[in-house]
């Protein structure tokens, strides 16, 4: 199957199935990448609340 396929095919499933697809696909190409599994630790374990983000001001930032 070509890439256009897929792509025609990731096109035509309900949002729900494209929201797993992408989850997929992030966490798939998440585990391959050394460097930002180690960027991304880091930024869970910072405990400075200066570099949060509350859940308001995620919600409003992403809220398309």
């Amino acid at each position: 199957m070509s890439l256009t396929q897929l792509k025609n095919e990731a096109a035509d499933l309900p949002s729900k199935e494209q929201r797993e697809l992408i989850a997929y696909l992030i966490a798939l190409q998440t585990a391959r990448d050394e460097e930002f599994k180690t960027k991304l630790a880091g930024k869970i374990d910072d405990s400075d609340p200066a570099h949060w983000v509350t859940l308001d001001d995620a919600q409003k930032r992403y809220a398309g």
